[in-house]
């Protein structure tokens, strides 16, 4: 049976169009305002730009993704100043972020019907993801976050496919899962931490159900591979591409830099291994995270305010308008999905630590996700760099399963306590909620015109200001 054939049913499913009609509507929409370069928007700019005209240049992440949006500024034929500044690239390069943003919506419904619930309870984690207005925010212009969301989560529903396979099939969600995690880490290295997840829950699955130690072998070898090759190849197109002298130098050693074209080091007969540029950038890169520490940002926030939504991210302010309204864009999620995620991942701790009967059938499940949420999660409070509020978003993501889990048990208690029409009053209350907490924040999320005062009112906290 093809992979087509075995979920040609899902897709036949209403409410997966839907979601992603709508997903699509909402991270596409508008793509192009602000016609100009918003918050971090300017370092990937610069740094695709740098691909495209050989300047060397210096980042403390790995360069899969500022290559993506390099290989689309190429393939559009647009010039590295046109990259840079944004000019003629202001929709083309936000396109692959939104995109991503909009896959993640029906990812996630899948990801929940793989882990056996219903249709009901998968929609509504759909829901969560669309109606974030954090998610669609990150999503919508050129950052990695959506992208490495997407890596993420994917890898994860590959896995859970990969784990009800047989013969070919199998191998197949191997190769995807692989693939997937070394994009992951090609973008950014926190995405260890879903590698040491899947990796951990593999081997206790291989245990559990006696899988051939061989045929354990082989797909470890696959995965680790795989993820070597791409996080090395990835290395091999940057270096290639970067060849001339850049702001970057300054980083690297004399060595090093004398390999580079233009610069004051430079020399024609100069030879240094791909081995030792790969690991000298590997050690600066490193080293460069940790010199940030002590370092402040007036939007970098604790990692444990970020359940709370203490202090959301000011993205871009938009020019005064005669009527005084003012177009502003915050990185500021939907309050009523982040405090139902805190509080579920809250009740899942609790319920563990009870052995709570009505846990008992999502009990691994339940594991699975709080430890997936914790990796993603605690080490940020050993890190003392400036932090924010998208370095969450991994872990609010699995907030959002775990949400599902406490949904699915709230239901099937008043199911049996009180009658089915007790559930769907309770989803449809949730429903409303989170849609106009949606709606209402929707400006901020797409910069349009507020007054001052209706600016104000949407800032709930002070620290929100």
């Amino acid at each position: 049976m093809t992979w087509f054939h075995r979920y040609r049913r899902l897709w036949r499913c209403p409410e997966v169009w839907v979601l992603t009609g709508l997903a699509l509507l909402t991270r596409l929409w508008q793509l192009g305002v602000p016609n100009e370069i918003v918050f971090d928007e300017v370092y990937f700019r610069t740094f695709a730009s740098n691909y495209l005209n050989g300047h060397y240049f210096f980042d403390i992440h790995p360069p899969l993704v500022k290559l993506l949006f390099a290989s689309i500024g190429s393939l559009f034929q647009l010039s590295a100043p046109q990259v840079a500044s944004g000019d003629m690239g202001i929709i083309l390069l936000r396109l692959l972020p939104a995109l991503a943003g909009a896959a993640l919506v029906p990812l996630v419904y899948l990801i929940l019907r793989q882990l056996h619930f219903g249709r009901r309870i998968a929609t509504l984690g759909g829901l969560c993801i669309l109606l974030d207005n954090a998610l669609l925010v990150e999503s919508r212009f050129v950052l990695m976050d959506s992208l490495l969301l997407l890596a993420g989560f994917g890898a994860i529903s590959a896995y859970l496919a990969f784990c009800k396979a047989e013969g070919r099939r199998r191998w197949m969600y191997v190769l995807v899962m692989s693939l997937l995690l070394g994009a992951l880490v090609s973008t950014k290295w926190t995405g260890l931490a879903i590698v040491w997840l899947v990796s951990v829950v593999w081997l206790y699955e291989g245990v559990l159900r006696r899988w051939p130690w061989r045929r354990m072998v082989g797909e470890g070898a696959v995965v680790v591979l795989t993820i070597t090759v791409i996080y090395v190849g990835s290395f091999m197109v940057h270096f290639t591409l970067l060849n001339r002298s850049g702001d970057g130098d300054a980083y690297m050693s004399e060595r090093f830099q004398s390999t580079l074209r233009g610069s004051r080091y430079y020399d024609a007969r100069a030879h240094v291994s791909f081995w030792d540029k790969l690991i000298e950038l590997n050690h600066e890169m490193y080293s460069a995270q940790s010199s940030l520490n002590g370092v402040t940002h007036p939007y970098a926030s604790r990692w444990y305010s970020w359940p709370f939504m203490l202090r959301p991210i000011y993205y871009w302010q938009g020019q005064t308008l005669q009527d005084g309204r003012q177009g502003n864009i915050y990185l500021l999620g939907n309050p009523v999905i982040w405090v139902a995620g805190t509080i579920s991942v809250t009740v899942a701790l609790v319920a563990l630590a009870v052995s709570s009967k009505w846990l008992r059938a999502r009990r691994g499940l339940t594991v699975f996700l709080l430890a997936g949420y914790m990796i993603n999660f605690v080490p940020f409070a050993f890190i003392d760099r400036p932090m924010f509020l998208y370095h969450y978003l991994f872990a609010f993501v699995l907030s959002i399963l775990l949400f599902c889990v406490v949904v699915e048990g709230l239901f099937n208690w008043q199911a049996t306590k009180y009658s089915r029409r007790a559930t769907q009053w309770t989803c449809s209350a949730i429903l409303v909620a989170m849609c106009l907490s949606f709606v209402y924040f929707l400006p901020l999320s797409y910069g349009l015109p507020l007054s001052q005062s209706d600016l104000q009112q949407h800032m709930w906290l002070q620290s929100w200001r």
